[in-house]
């Protein structure tokens, strides 16, 4: 009977991703498990566009900060051999660094020493990630910097404090991070397709990292040494499958570990590589055990519904793709939630002159005040020709912050829609705070009404013109957010 119900399940979750794949919402690869059924193993689009080689459920991708769970297991090896503990201040092992003697190891592992985070900092995106920098390195750049708040006293997520257990594992072990992960956890586990990045090894069947301007476009470099134990690693859903096996309750770690990482609820910036909360499916609260990854044109999300004995792996090599929703997607289906996979677009024609009226800049939530001054105006025409007309690799490394600054426009307020081509795109921030440009598909027209959805992320847009003329653009994301957005003036006399 069980048999029969997990084919049943299976045939759903084939029928959904393979939706999500035809229409262009995922590209990437995903495993779904259910008490130790592996129900869904694929690979869906592409690993490589420049040479078409498809993405399989053997396809390696950079996995962001899921590596953070790897580097508290390593720790947690570390202790249980007796070479540290978890309540040692870190300036044991880093005798110069700044409040050591009050920052913790476990602090570290919960998000609350109040380090601040490296890839926040200036010129991070401009030249810091492109190069090669040591453990040691990379700490310099943040040790002085002030605390957030007391440690202990706050939590907020931060990748830096993982940059300091990398170094701690390595100096009690006397090997490197990478050496560590790989003699002590990979190898025993039977990971073979997973590993620490360096960027200066072949790595075969590794996923090339993708964004959106307009259409996909490759990702900007990134050199991985900066990242080490916060998120270095890559892997393939196989292997992670494996690795969350090793994290059962009769795995690698002893009962008392389980319970302390995974017994109890975290804050919402995760504890020891996890986040632990609650998540609402088929009328019922349901445990999950989850992490989500980015890391320059990859996201990535591992979900482990504990009690029900459910693992859901997504891990994408576009950065636009939503892959929590897709993981909760995926749950619903495996729980017995009814999901229906989008519908195909429909596409209507809309006349150029008329789709031109909808491009301008929109404030999100209130109306500019200026909104009647005539150099005012000339002045935001100008950003949004500007904006139209930036180029790919501009795009790619943020020049058009720029643009806002020199407007007076605040990009935190701000839904750009552009026309290019006889096509609208919407210019905007999305995951982790990264921009996008992507195509914006009219789909349904009344007089002052016009409906669209959007190509690489299935997402819904109206435009509507009130009596008054003042045009208002709703967005809907795949999450069900709901933004309004109020065009600052009317570009084209619309």
């Amino acid at each position: 009977m069980k048999t029969s119900i997990h084919t049943e399940v299976s045939e759903k979750l084939n029928t959904y991703m393979n939706t999500l794949e035809d229409q262009g919402y995922f590209n990437g690869a995903v495993l779904v498990a259910h008490e130790n059924q592996i129900l869904l193993r694929k690979g869906f689009g592409m690993a490589n566009f420049e040479h078409d080689v498809p993405n399989t459920s053997t396809t390696k991708f950079r996995l962001g900060a899921i590596t953070k769970s790897f580097t508290a297991v390593a720790i947690i090896q570390l202790q249980d051999q007796g070479l540290l503990n978890v309540n040692d201040p870190i300036g044991l092992y880093l005798p110069n660094y700044p409040n050591g003697n009050i920052i913790t190891i476990d602090h570290l592992l919960t998000n609350s020493s109040g380090i601040q985070d490296y890839p926040a900092f200036p010129y991070y995106w401009e030249k810091t990630m492109r190069l090669y920098s040591t453990i040691e390195q990379t700490i310099e750049s943040f040790k002085d910097k002030p605390l957030q708040f007391a440690p202990g006293e706050g939590y907020s997520y931060t990748s830096s404090p993982f940059i300091l257990l990398s170094y701690i594992i390595a100096k009690v072990s006397g090997m490197s991070y990478q050496k560590y992960i790989l003699d002590n956890i990979l190898s025993p586990l039977n990971m073979r397709n997973t590993g620490v990045e360096d960027g200066r090894t072949l790595l075969k069947h590794f996923a090339s990292g993708y964004s959106i301007c307009k259409g996909i476009i490759p990702t900007e470099y990134v050199d991985m040494s900066l990242h080490a134990g916060a998120g270095g690693m890559y892997s393939t859903v196989e292997d992670l499958y494996l690795w969350d096996q090793a994290l059962s309750r009769d795995g690698i770690l002893s009962q008392q570990q389980w319970e302390q990482l995974f017994g109890s609820n975290t804050s919402p910036f995760g504890s020891y590589g996890w986040v632990v909360t609650e998540q609402f499916i088929n009328n019922k609260p349901r445990k999950r055990v989850w992490h989500s990854g980015t890391m320059n044109g990859f996201y990535a999300e591992f979900n482990r519904y504990v009690d029900e004995d459910i693992t859901i792996i997504v891990l994408s090599n576009v950065s636009l793709t939503p892959v929590d929703v897709i993981c909760e997607c995926l749950a619903k289906i495996v729980m017995g939630e009814e999901v229906t996979p989008p519908n195909p677009i429909s596409r209507i024609n809309v006349a150029s002159d008329e789709l031109r009226k909808f491009a301008g800049i929109y404030n999100i939530g209130e109306e500019e005040t200026t909104n009647k001054d005539f150099a005012r105006a000339t002045e935001l025409r100008e950003a949004l020709d500007k904006l139209s007309s930036i180029d790919k690799p501009k795009f790619a490394v943020g020049l058009f912050y720029k643009i806002f600054y020199q407007h007076g426009i605040d990009p935190s307020k701000t839904v750009v829609v552009t026309y290019e081509d006889d096509t609208i795109y919407l210019f905007m921030q999305k995951n982790k705070g990264a921009w996008f440009k992507y195509e914006i598909v009219p789909i349904s027209k009344q007089d002052n009404l016009l409906v669209c959805t959007t190509l690489h992320v299935k997402e819904q847009i109206e435009f509507r013109i009130e009596p008054n003329g003042r045009l208002i653009l709703f967005h809907i994301d795949p999450h069900g957010h709901r933004t309004e957005a109020i065009n600052v003036f009317p570009m084209h006399g619309g």
